[in-house]
């Protein structure tokens, strides 16, 4: 008769220790995920803005170019602000 309160007391404590850890196990993954898409979203706005500075940079090589065209700058200056750019 011993076994079977010890057995049951056994059961219940087990029980309850998988009742209440249940919640921060799922809270911990449920955190996880958000992580992961946090990190995909961040990487996603990551290549926006590269592109955005690619557009950029390609407009302000035009711009060189043209002051080039123009004769406001030389060909080195244009050389040295291109390489500037570019780096």
């Amino acid at each position: 008769m011993m076994t079977y309160i010890v057995i049951g007391i056994c059961v219940i404590l087990l029980a309850l220790v998988v009742f209440i850890s249940a919640k921060p196990i799922s809270m911990g993954i449920e955190a996880r995920r958000n992580v992961n898409l946090k990190s995909s979203d961040e990487n996603n706005k990551q290549n926006i803005n590269l592109d955005s500075n690619d557009s950029s940079i390609t407009d302000e090589l035009l711009k060189l170019n043209e002051l080039k065209k123009d004769g406001v700058l030389t060909q080195e200056e244009y050389e040295q602000a291109k390489k500037k750019l570019l780096t």
